[in-house]
């Protein structure tokens, strides 16, 4: 064979050569964009609602609390935090008991607006805590959130407060403002989902949020690398021993009760991860009626564990069980009716919480009142109505108060 052909076909074994290489390279390069697109895909948060989805109240039980008991246990527990120093989380736990449309005869007692304001614009804040109080909203790499835990000017539970606006219907671009000037709600919900790992002590209200403003049930990527969904949220919710977390596990089934209600509205979990949701609640009620006493009521060891109350010293057995039963009476309200408990077992609730709360003094009223928000929204919800809706009688027609 001529030097020359030999130098053709080496030239050609070269140029095959270039060109798969080329060809890999440029593969290699198509799947990188693609994956980079994937990645920054995953890292954009899925759109907002402007407005926040309504859980509405769908049962109207007479037999569970007669409409003059629920004008009596509501009127004890006005939003009575006019004045100096109110702690925040009675102001949000009862702008979500009453609702933005709450109005009161009673001055004393703080309008839905009023508990807004306090809760989002620091002027307010400020107005009612002093300036030189450390802020409530505080801004971050994230975005803005609320202080929680750190002192009585502060939230008492991880996005609770965040929760509260989504659960009274604030609208996303609702104007916010904090000690370093404007910005809205949006920039809060992106925070909270930019920030949320779900390994955080408190998951529970971030679900509520995530379910009530998203606008798409696709995944979305935390700053830790997490791919998040609903399905993925609520088996991290059933994973936790029943009764463990705050508020003795009630807080993480008022949780999934939400995801179902949403995912009536706006599939956001997977059939099979609504069933799963669905069964779990099932069990949860099984439990809660096998354990619930002669009286009506459950305690700290709904789930019939042996009672432990070695962290329990800063509550009387009244508000353990206030807590207890008002908190699960308020997730059943909204609930579906294939988690329900027999009719037997929520007349016993109800009227025990009815008489639990009106022989309760004045100062066990205040000292308990997050509980009592749960209790009294779980029995306005059982006559189908929000707790603003039902009228009460003004200060001078009230003769039996304690």
């Amino acid at each position: 064979m001529s030097p020359q052909v030999m130098s053709l076909k080496s030239r050609l074994k070269m140029a095959g050569f270039l060109c798969f290489h080329l060809l890999l390279i440029g593969v290699v390069i198509t799947w990188g964009a693609i994956r980079f697109q994937s990645w920054e895909l995953q890292k954009q948060l899925p759109e907002l609602r402007l407005n926040p989805l309504s859980v509405a109240p769908e049962y109207n039980r007479l037999e569970i609390v007669s409409d003059e008991d629920l004008v009596k246990v509501l009127n004890r527990l006005q939003p009575r935090f006019r004045g100096k120093s109110p702690q925040i989380n009675h102001v949000d736990h009862a702008l979500r008991f009453w609702g933005i449309e709450a109005e009161f005869d009673d001055p004393q007692s703080l309008s839905g607006i009023e508990m807004r304001d306090i809760l989002l614009d620091h002027r307010r804040f400020g107005d009612v805590w002093g300036e030189k109080t450390d802020p409530l909203l505080v801004h971050n790499q994230y975005g803005v959130r609320t202080r929680v835990q750190e002192s009585l000017a502060t939230s008492s539970h991880e996005d609770h407060t965040l929760a509260t606006l989504a659960e009274v219907g604030t609208p996303a671009d609702y104007p916010v403002v904090t000690s370093e000037g404007e910005t809205s709600l949006s920039v809060m919900i992106g925070e909270a989902m930019r920030s949320f790992t779900l390994n955080q002590v408190e998951y529970e209200w971030s679900a509520v949020v995530f379910a009530l403003y998203m606008n798409s049930a696709r995944d979305w990527m935390t700053t830790e690398g997490q791919y998040i969904n609903f399905d993925v949220i609520s088996e991290r919710i059933m994973r936790q021993p029943p009764v463990k977390g705050v508020c003795y596990g009630n807080h993480r089934l008022h949780a999934l009760v939400i995801l179902l209600r949403v995912d009536e509205q706006t599939p956001i979990l997977t059939e099979a991860g609504r069933e799963k949701v669905v069964s779990y609640l099932q069990g949860i009620t099984s439990l809660l009626v096998k354990n619930q006493s002669e009286e009506g009521f459950w305690d700290k060891n709904w789930d019939g564990q042996p009672l432990d109350l070695a962290s329990e010293s800063k509550f009387t057995p009244v508000a353990r069980r206030v807590l207890a039963t008002g908190h699960a009476m308020e997730w059943w309200s909204l609930a579906p009716p294939e988690v329900l408990p027999p009719d037997q077992t929520l007349q016993k609730a109800g009227h025990w919480l009815v008489e639990t709360i009106q022989e309760m003094p004045e100062s066990e009223i205040k000292a308990s009142y997050t509980f009592l928000s749960h209790a009294g929204r779980a029995l306005a919800l059982w006559r189908g109505k929000f707790p603003h809706q039902i009228q009460l009688p003004a200060p001078a027609q009230v003769t039996d108060r304690l």
